[in-house]
């Protein structure tokens, strides 16, 4: 979905509703409004049916897009949700504009639980709009699976720095639930890669980087199966950094010649890893070696620059990119995510794949931090 249409629904939406401060409900001026607003919703739902419109994190989403550049209308909207505690507003396919009127009169009215006004909503007769109350339980799953991938990274990364070939059991069943978890709910994981911890950055790096691919890949159309190799090989894609001296990795200062290129090599270790990793497929173990590589196959290693690299090696290049840039270390202040996503789109066509940076930029978004 394009940014213009959720973020004009969202427009438009609170614009009746302030409007109901200061006209009666059959007034026409904000007769007119609800009819502008129906007409941008019914253009949304030709696309998608039904639409939601909820709350994640204090943050307003609509469907798959997340408002994050503090936009004062979805500040406004997500108070107004919050204040009668609902997670999902659902908006069905036939839903008439005096069914919106309604509801807003029901809205704006005062504050209380979800199932009150689920159940005022009932009595007057409003069959196309439906509120969920805020889904903490998920919420909850979502921070679980999140912290399980965290702990089984840092098992894994144990392994290989003490020479020893980690098993991929642990890791390929916690990207199991990562899929499922971005299926169900999308908002639940990305969220928990907007809290930025430094000192766990090696761990929480490669569940984020993992994360954020599998919302790319979500937003490209890729089924489950296919998630869930690029949610495995996104994980384990940075394990060749491992082998290389500490001090060079977390130099604060210019890499000289000799350091980088001894960075150049972690692609190609860490290839080489997954390989003696037992169920890793062919396509994850490319996402390790080809992470560097470019747009256009400059980068490194030049060794893979001829290979075939398939959609997934570019969408774990962006989801890596976007977490380092956003992330405070020890030689670079982090981006504020927009300008992160301004560096991608920048770039796309030589660096990052421009398709697959318009659908992270417009349908994942630019996240907060």
């Amino acid at each position: 979905m394009k940014q213009d249409l959720p973020v004009t629904n969202v427009q438009l939406m609170l614009r009746a509703c302030q409007s109901l401060k200061l006209y009666p409900a059959q007034h026409p001026t904000l007769q007119a409004q609800i009819a502008e607003w129906h007409r941008c919703l019914q253009q949304m739902l030709l696309g998608q049916s039904p639409l939601v419109l909820g709350v994640h994190q204090h943050t307003l989403f609509c469907n798959d897009f997340l408002f994050v550049d503090g936009l004062p209308s979805a500040e406004s909207l997500c108070r107004l949700l919050e204040n009668w505690q609902i997670g999902r507003l659902v908006i069905e396919r036939g839903v008439q504009p005096v069914e919106l009127g309604d509801f807003l009169v029901l809205l704006t009215g005062g504050q209380g639980h979800c199932e009150l006004l689920d159940q005022r909503m009932k009595r007057a007769g409003i069959r196309h709009i439906r509120v969920e109350p805020e889904q903490e339980e998920k919420e909850g799953r979502a921070r679980a699976v999140y912290q399980q991938a965290i702990s089984v990274t840092e098992s894994i990364i144990n392994d290989v720095r003490i020479g020893r070939i980690p098993k991929s059991g642990d890791a390929i069943r916690t990207v199991r639930a990562l899929v499922e978890t971005t299926l169900a709910e999308p908002h639940a994981l990305l969220a928990l890669t907007l809290i930025k911890d430094y000192d766990d950055y090696t761990f929480t790096h490669s569940v984020n980087v993992s994360v954020i691919a599998l919302a790319v890949g979500r937003a490209c159309g890729l089924n489950e199966a296919e998630l869930r190799t690029l949610g495995l090989g996104a994980l384990l894609h940075d394990l060749g950094k491992l082998k290389i001296d500490i001090g060079i990795i977390t130099k604060p200062g210019r890499l000289t010649s000799e350091e980088f290129a001894r960075i150049r090599q972690h692609p190609e270790e860490g290839c080489a890893i997954l390989r003696q990793m037992e169920h890793v497929p062919a396509e994850a173990m490319m996402m390790a070696l080809g992470h560097h590589l470019r747009f256009d196959r400059s980068g490194y290693p030049e060794s893979a620059a001829t290979l075939p690299m398939p959609p997934s090696v570019d969408m774990v290049a962006i989801a890596d990119t976007y977490d380092a840039m956003t992330t405070l270390r020890p030689y670079q202040q982090p981006m504020t995510p927009k300008k992160a996503i301004a560096h991608l789109l920048e770039n796309a066509g030589s660096i990052y794949h421009p398709e697959l940076v318009a659908r992270f930029a417009e349908q994942v978004g630019p996240y907060p931090v």
